[in-house]
């Protein structure tokens, strides 16, 4: 059986998991942006390069797809996954955590695409 080495904040926990689910519809329109850039011929957007980036590796993204994924898009306490690489390339890739500090609030990033969330509350 599974044990945690540090005790969790349930409540934090929540807020994280709940900062991740906004994020799921706004991947979901920033793939629709990217397949629109490609069918307009802008390969240099961001969104554009996310997508072609996909194709390219095998994962067609389509409209209806990206959608379905951001509305399955469900991370659980302790499992949390990168919503941009769900969306896009329909995998559940594990995000790194780093603590707020005076400077920064609490981020939550991908080491695959390189995605990076804020999950702390605004104080």
């Amino acid at each position: 059986m599974n044990t945690r080495s540090t005790p969790v904040d349930r409540a934090h926990a929540d807020y994280r998991v709940a900062a991740l689910l906004k994020q799921a519809p706004l991947e979901f329109a920033r793939a629709v942006y990217g397949i629109n850039d490609l069918a307009a011929g802008r390969a240099d957007t961001m969104a554009a390069r996310e997508v072609a980036r996909a194709q390219r590796q095998g994962m067609p993204v389509t409209e209806e797809r990206a959608e379905q994924r951001a509305r399955a898009y469900l991370p659980t306490v302790g499992q949390e996954h990168c919503p941009r690489c769900w969306v896009v390339y329909g995998q559940k890739i594990p995000l790194r955590f780093r603590l707020s500090t005076a400077e920064r609030p609490e981020t939550a990033a991908c080491h695959a695409c390189g995605a990076e969330y804020a999950t702390a509350q605004d104080a």
